[in-house]
């Protein structure tokens, strides 16, 4: 059989399988395109789910016009010019792949301009063949039409999902983007109607407009450093979490990338924070050296590879141990008075009626004063006449609003949806300006955590217990709801968990040991885990060919069935040592909980006086080892206006 040279319009389809699978991958290309083209606004259309139309339009540098045939070219780029430029790889595009994949599949055209021409320049192309070109009007920068995605490869149209499934992944994409890129402003525009619009006022807004306000009141802001490598970014709390990991975003040097080592590195972090089964809420940027992380992996570069995975695992794990286990617990319990009802109001009107309603309401409700309020709600700045004719809505509707609450009430709609103040009180946690000496981090991070302990445990209290369940402490203005159960809970396994950190576990001696045998392969896991359980104070060792004798265990474990224990510890044979040392951690988890006292168990004022001490002393995280919360705070005033003593 003779070997055939394939014609371009053959291959040019087989590369377009790779990189262009379906219309969210055309939008991912473009707008990626666009960042590293140095556009600050850039604008996302979509028809049909992107299966009849999309258009992307920028203000970046634009295209040469006698570059403009050659961009649609495979394999050129202006990305990278030489091998050396792979090992360090600082655009989001190099392959130089995407634009003649999706030109090749689709019906194409481009109008582009740079600063220094009069005119733009159009070029059609469809189905990979260039067809017409020449000068046009155009402002600086560039924009493409994808029209008609799979015109003339009938088979790969067929698999496409119905419009409104292609348009959703095409959202979660933009989503990101948005994430990705907190100071570029997106427009996105969804069958001519504006789905986002945003400013590109930084990753607080950007969260803010993605998420909406009680994610973004549930928010912990991320900033670590250590060496070389920089973690930014929000993580939700561990009372705020998700069935799936839907709401995960990661970025690397700002590109949007999946990475099992870095979800990982995560969820171990909060794995005492965390109910089972529930996943946490984050967007977060990991920059380090180009040099560092290999982008080279897949041609939709959505896959990455670091130099230094052990590194990279702990510095994002102890990133997110900071940040959740310094954050206030205490659950706040608060009325919806008439003010905030009436800016909610407000809100549903808007955010019908205005593209600019996101950016207006943020700055609404995140700014201090009257005179900030008023200014804010101004916008004078807008470059487009389609911003104008809303802005002037929406200041009308504004102004008027203003104008009919008085002095009082404006007030209290600035004190009682200040987001600022709400991240100063609930959120402020090692972004503090430390500057990047990690031990001053530390150090301010204990401070703030034991500030909230002792907010508690010193000058309380007790006034009652509810329900044989649930300790009542008074203290200055506050009430507070304590689980006994959820208390002793945390207080057992963090016990536990620091004599493992300080090797000084304490064991029982088995009467008589336990011997089991296993085969070849549950022989090789063992003996890769047994440092891992011997910190755990299993102690154990080889005792012939394919067997093991076990001595003694830890004293909370006391009662434990060996046989069990490792039967489940053998059914992650080919797993890591870190999913055994979960495994572990959650027998000692579940141990605490059974051996703590339980609802209904009445408590002398001595034993509650060493509960509380004990959270004192020890600087416990205020949730039990499965992510319940252990207090609930109401405040007097709430509790006055419940009696109508107050309004």
């Amino acid at each position: 059989m003779g070997i055939n040279l394939l014609p371009s319009q053959i291959y040019n389809k087989i590369s377009a399988g790779e990189v262009v699978e379906r219309p969210s991958s055309v939008v991912k290309e473009l707008v990626e395109n666009s960042i590293d083209g140095g556009a600050t606004q850039i604008s996302i259309e979509v028809l049909e789910g992107g299966i009849k139309k999309i258009i992307v339009t920028d203000n970046g540098c634009g295209i040469e016009p006698e570059d403009v045939e050659k961009a649609f070219l495979p394999h050129a780029t202006s990305k990278i010019s030489t091998e050396d430029d792979l090992v360090s790889i600082a655009s989001l595009g190099f392959r130089g792949e995407a634009l003649a994949s999706i030109s090749a599949v689709s019906k194409v055209e481009l109008v582009s301009k740079t600063e220094n021409n009069d005119y733009g320049t159009m070029l059609k192309i469809e189905g990979g063949i260039f067809g017409e070109k020449h000068e046009v009007g155009a402002s600086t920068g560039t924009r493409i039409t994808v029209a008609d995605l799979f015109f003339n490869t009938p088979a790969r149209l067929k698999f496409l999902k119905k419009p409104k499934s292609e348009e959703h992944e095409i959202t979660n994409l933009v989503e990101k983007f948005i994430l990705g890129n907190p100071n570029l402003s997106f427009r996105y525009i969804v069958d001519n109607k504006i789905v986002y619009n945003t400013f590109g006022n930084g990753l607080a807004e950007a969260m803010y407009i993605v998420y909406g306000k009680e994610t973004y009141d549930n928010l912990l802001e991320i900033n670590y450093k250590r060496d070389d490598v920089v973690i930014t970014g929000y993580i939700a709390r561990p009372t705020f979490c998700k069935p799936n990991r839907t709401y995960q975003t990661l970025f690397v040097n700002g590109r949007v990338v999946s990475n099992y080592m870095v979800s990982s590195a995560v969820q171990d972090a909060l794995e005492s924070f965390i109910m089972k089964g529930k996943f946490p809420l984050f967007a977060l940027n990991i920059t380090l050296p180009y040099d560092q992380v290999d982008v080279n992996v897949h041609p939709s570069k959505q896959e990455v590879k670091f130099a230094y995975s052990n590194k990279i695992y702990g510095i994002v794990n102890t990133a997110i141990y900071k940040a959740v286990s310094n954050a206030n617990y205490i659950q706040e319990t608060k009325i919806e008075n008439e003010e905030i009802q009436q800016v909610s109001k407000l809100e549903n009107t808007e955010k019908y009626i205005n593209p600019n309603y996101n950016k207006k309401l943020f700055e609404l409700i995140a700014n201090k004063s009257k005179e900030n309020v008023n200014s804010t709600v101004t916008l004078k700045n807008s470059d487009s006449t389609l911003d104008k004719i809303f802005a002037e809505k929406f200041v009308e509707n504004v102004e008027q609003k203003i104008q009919e609450n008085n002095n009082k009430i404006e007030e209290k709609i600035t004190e009682k949806i200040n987001l600022s103040q709400i991240k100063l009180e609930e959120v402020e946690i090692i972004s503090e300006k430390t500057g990047n000496n990690e031990k001053t981090q530390e150090k301010q991070t204990e401070n703030l955590q034991q500030n909230k302990i002792e907010e508690v445990f010193n000058n309380y209290k007790v006034v009652g217990v509810l329900f044989e369940t649930y300790i009542l402490v008074e203290k200055e203005n506050s009430l507070y709801i304590i689980d006994q159960h959820a208390a002793h809970e945390r207080q057992l396994f963090d016990k536990f968990m620091v004599e493992v950190k300080d090797n000084e576990v304490s064991v029982q001696q088995l009467l008589i040991p336990y011997v089991f045998e296993v085969n070849l392969k549950e022989k090789e896991f063992i003996d890769a885990n047994l440092e891992t359980l011997k910190e755990f104070g299993i102690d154990i060792s080889e005792f012939g060919q394919n067997t093991f004798k076990v001595f003694a265990v830890p004293t909370m474990l006391s009662q434990i069935n060996l046989k069990e224990f490792f039967s489940a510890v053998l059914e992650d044979v080919g797993g890591t040592m870190k999913r055994t040392t979960e495994f572990v951690k959650d027998k000692i988890a579940r141990t605490a909980c059974r051996a703590a006292v339980k609802a209904g168990d009445k408590l002398s004022n001595d034993e509650i006086n060493v509960l509380f001490n004990n959270f004192k002393e020890n600087n416990n995280v205020l949730l039990c080892p499965h992510g319940r919360p252990i207090m609930l705070k109401f405040s007097k005033t709430e509790i006055e206006k419940w009696f109508k003593r107050i309004v």
